[in-house]
């Protein structure tokens, strides 16, 4: 019998529980060994607190990056958060603003400098995932007051562990970023995840009777179709695996497959990529760049885009919409190709922020098909 994988915290997640353990500890000089919080996608969890230190007018609160059985490079190093109360908050470039509380990085958590990631260039790398665990927790304690709090994320082992990272390749320098869109990290052993892949594939299928599903390739994924109404009972988030939840998906009996991902992922699919994760794959801009070249995309539009950071920064360079269309279009039919024509696939792909910026050309129909169903 296997061995169940242990599920961990997220960085955002440690750095939400040592701000709730240092602010209670300032204002309240309550000290808490463990703090209880709520997960972005509902879990309660309860996060250690590994030391607290109260100084003048600061507090600081410790947590150790729990990562479970996941194999992360940032597991076991301290998250530190010191927070200070003021009446006017200071002005720091790099710092995320909201109304009465600012969130900044310090030592060991990077700055971001180029553009396309869901961060400002110029900003810490605390992602919004973590940004608003962190405002949650000290709206909780400071509310009815008329309290202005610094957040202030350092890791001290950051600076060394981000080399080990693609931080500096995307642009984020001096250490690593304080991530997290549901704030636990699942084990991410590739056998045993496939294997729960499977299994929930299989279940959903016996459970349902029904002969379709709908893909997407993360927690990004399942937020947008949420976001449009999209009944996500009958979705399976793939992660990185799309071809071996496609040879699945023909072994357990489904006929008809809705892709719904970020363009960022989506594109590797449309170039004939099925594990999307970057240390197999990579050409996002070149595939994007190729596909320019078919719509007639202007030639300096093409080398921004072969230039950009990010798939998500190369979308701004596009002028011809139609681009997306045809790269919806080819995501679909290269699934079609690797189940060798006996699923039906449709696909649709969207940006963070939240827009729709693609789809196959039979998206809505086979969409509305199975929605009355």
């Amino acid at each position: 019998m296997k061995k169940q994988l242990k599920s961990g915290y997220t960085t955002g997640t440690c750095a939400a529980a040592a701000t709730t353990a240092a602010l209670e500890l300032l204002i309240s000089n309550r000290k808490r060994e463990i703090i209880e919080i709520k997960s972005l996608n509902g879990i309660d969890l309860k996060v250690p607190i590994h030391s607290l230190k109260l100084g003048k007018e600061w507090a600081r609160g410790v947590v150790l990056k729990n990562s479970g059985d996941d194999p992360d490079v940032t597991n076991g190093i301290e998250i530190c958060v010191k927070v200070k109360l003021y009446k006017e908050l200071p002005q720091i470039e790099k710092a995320h603003y909201f109304d009465n509380i600012a969130i900044v990085g310090g030592r060991g958590v990077g700055l971001v400098t180029k553009k396309g990631l869901q961060v400002p260039a110029g900003k810490s790398a605390i992602n919004p995932g973590p940004q608003k665990m962190i405002r949650d927790a000290v709206q909780e304690i400071i509310k009815g007051t008329d309290k202005k709090v610094l957040v202030k994320v350092y890791i001290p082992q950051g600076k060394a562990k981000a080399l080990k990272t693609f931080n500096p390749r995307l642009g984020i320098t001096g250490g690593i970023s304080v991530l997290g869109s549901t704030g636990i990290v699942k084990p991410m052993s590739e056998e045993a995840w496939k294997d729960s892949l499977y299994v929930e594939l299989k279940v959903l299928k016996e459970n349902t009777a029904r002969d379709w599903v709908i893909f997407a390739f993360g927690n990004h994924g399942k937020a947008f179709c949420e976001s449009m109404g999209v009944d996500t009972t009958q979705m399976v988030v793939v992660s990185n695996y799309i071809g071996f939840m496609i040879d699945s998906a023909m072994e357990i009996g489904f006929k008809r497959v809705l892709l719904i991902g970020h363009i960022g992922k989506a594109i590797k699919i449309a170039g004939g990529i099925f594990n999307t994760h970057s240390r197999v794959a990579d050409g996002r801009l070149e595939i994007l760049s190729a596909n320019a070249v078919l719509v007639d995309e202007p030639r300096e539009n093409i080398l921004k885009i072969l230039e950009s950071n990010t798939v998500e920064e190369a979308c701004q360079y596009v002028e011809k919409n139609e681009l997306f269309r045809l790269i919806a279009n080819k995501v679909a039919s290269k699934s079609v190709e690797y189940s060798r024509g006996e699923i039906e696939f449709q696909s649709a792909l969207f940006t963070f922020s939240g827009n729709l910026i693609g789809e196959s050309d039979d998206f809505k129909k086979l969409a509305g098909d199975l929605v009355e169903k």
